[in-house]
């Protein structure tokens, strides 16, 4: 099992291509199209505030039942018994040492130990599980390739400390940012400055998620922390205005001093920006801060392709050079927010990077990803294969969506792309559905099955994993689970007795798209596409792919 500390979500699961590679032209159109209508018109119905409160709630529960009956009769009930599942959220125990005693219907966990998993700092998790526990409070780690948020508290019974954990896998930035911010003073008060400010200036560090950063102030202006520029730190920049003219700095400052905690909204590099602001005091010399992380609530999948092809458009107009000078631009019409232009020749030498413009010369063919992929040269391939391109990869903690485009020239042939951290279900849902059906279309069925049920695959991200059935209704792919692998599911339905299966059946068949059922005490909504495959004897067999996530 790999597991690694997160401070929320999205980072990251690597997928590829959005539509087959077959035809692709047209299905990815057709992706796009999808993504624009379910992010425009459909409301992300994820209630994050309840799923806080429900965790807790579930812990509070699971320490009075274990307070009347022995550790292995609710270890049985936790796994066993329904009123323990809302949704996505269940209950699990670990031993102080960091065995696993229950983890909801997920029986392969039980006796896998976490002793050797890290933390946010460096140190185990169990032991910051047990810290944290003591008085009750959240942890985020990463668990099956996806951010989880669990609420933790530990109990005593027959002289052994034992932790009770409850968590979901939230796609949210208001979320992740407040949490960024939480997490960090709750390591303060555990750590210290040094350690802390350290650990927030590192780029590449738990306390940046895709494009959101944190950075910290004290009460004079100065900066004694930055997680996008390190550059900054020691620098009085108490007279800094944003894009607009506002007093960002003093305004941040201001909200900690004045509020203790709270909203700001300004406007950084032509983008309007939203920042969560905490003040925090250092125990030892009382003096305050103000720790606050951002986020950009208005970029979306369709202002990146735009925004893709507005920079093409600049290239042909302006010629290659004018145009590679303006891409790396930090200050110029193409920074906007946390986007940046990327521009890479076919043997993936970065010509221009917005985002990073120290890339700007090198050869990154070599560079990966956090799970270990060679996302440039992967980009290159695809884009140069299909003309243009929707791909994901894990960078930064996050999800990271790409959208890239093949460019010729009379200055030559290049790959012109730019980065998209998606905040919402809904995205994340289609694009690995798609990322299955690409995959379902150039292997065989049964290797693709193999693949959609590896625990460590890239096709499970945290509560997500597909499920696949043939058009009679079998289930021949649950995600990592297998136990109910075979079995026929077309007369199921869901709790308000609507049928399941054979209405995402009929879904699929006729194009593919959403479905909003009530199971687990809770209601999912989920996606589904078809597929087909031709057998040895010319027949032609329909399968159903999807997945799905509790609202």
């Amino acid at each position: 099992m790999k597991i690694r500390i997160w401070l929320y979500s999205l980072i990251g699961i690597a997928w590829c291509c959005v539509g087959g590679s077959s035809a692709f032209g047209s299905e990815l159109d057709d992706s796009f199209t999808e993504l624009r209508s379910e992010a425009e018109n459909m409301v992300n119905e994820v209630d994050i505030n309840r799923k806080v409160v429900s965790s807790k709630r579930l812990v509070r529960a699971a320490l009075k039942h274990l307070e009347k009956v022995s550790v292995e009769r609710a270890c049985n009930d936790f796994i066993r018994n329904a009123i323990w599942r809302e949704g996505e959220l269940f209950i699990s125990i670990f031993t102080d040492e960091g065995v696993c005693l229950a983890h909801g219907d997920d029986h392969e966990q039980i006796w896998k130990s976490i002793k050797n998993v890290k933390g946010v700092g460096g140190g185990p998790l169990i032991t910051e599980m047990l810290s944290v526990g003591a008085r009750g409070g959240r942890v985020s780690y990463l668990w099956n390739n996806g951010f989880r948020s669990a609420y933790v508290k530990t109990f005593v019974k027959d002289g052994m400390t034992y932790v009770v954990d409850c968590g979901f896998y939230p796609e949210n930035s208001e979320f992740a940012t407040k949490q960024l911010v939480k997490t960090a003073i709750s390591y303060f008060a555990q750590n210290g400055k040094e350690a802390t400010f350290a650990l927030i200036s590192n780029p590449n560090g738990p306390f940046v998620k895709g494009d959101i950063y944190m950075f910290v102030y004290n009460y004079k202006g100065v900066n004694v922390a930055h997680g996008n520029n390190a550059a900054l730190v020691g620098q009085n920049l108490i007279d800094l205005t944003d894009s607009r003219g506002k007093p960002q700095i003093k305004d941040i400052i201001d909200v900690a001093k004045n509020k203790g905690k709270g909203w700001y909204e300004y406007v950084w590099k032509n983008e309007p920006k939203r920042a969560y602001i905490e003040r925090m005091v250092d125990p030892s010399t009382k003096i305050p801060y103000a720790v606050s992380a951002g986020y950009y609530p208005k970029i979306t999948l369709p202002r990146v392709e735009n925004y893709v092809k507005r920079a093409i458009g600049f290239l042909k107009s302006n010629g290659a050079k004018e145009a590679m000078s303006e891409f790396s631009n930090v200050v110029g019409q193409f920074a906007i927010g946390g986007l940046g232009i990327m521009v890479f020749n076919y043997e993936g030498k970065c010509l221009a990077n917005g985002i990073n413009p120290a890339y700007t010369g090198q050869n990154l063919l070599k560079l990966e990803d956090d799970q270990g992929r060679l996302y440039v040269r992967d980009i290159i391939a695809a884009a140069r294969k299909s003309g243009k391109v929707l791909l994901s990869f894990a960078l930064a903690n996050a999800t990271a969506i790409i959208y890239a485009e093949n460019v010729e020239t009379p200055d030559g042939k290049y790959i012109m792309a730019s980065i998209y951290y998606p905040s919402s279900k809904i995205s994340s849902t289609q694009t690995l559905v798609n990322r299955a059906l690409d995959y379902f279309n150039d292997n065989t069925a049964e290797s693709s099955f193999d693949v959609f049920s590896g625990r460590s695959s890239n096709f499970v991200r945290g509560d997500l994993t597909v499920f696949v059935y043939d058009e009679e209704g079998t289930r021949l792919v649950n995600g990592p689970q297998k136990s109910q692998i075979w079995e026929n599911y077309l007369k199921l339905s869901d709790q308000q007795g609507k049928s399941i299966v054979s209405d995402l059946i009929a879904i699929g068949i006729n194009g593919g798209g959403w479905a909003t059922y009530q199971v687990r005490n809770a209601r999912r909504r989920i996606y589904v596409k078809a597929a087909s495959k031709t057998l040895k004897n010319g027949d032609v067999k329909n399968y159903i792919i999807g997945s799905g996530y509790f609202l």
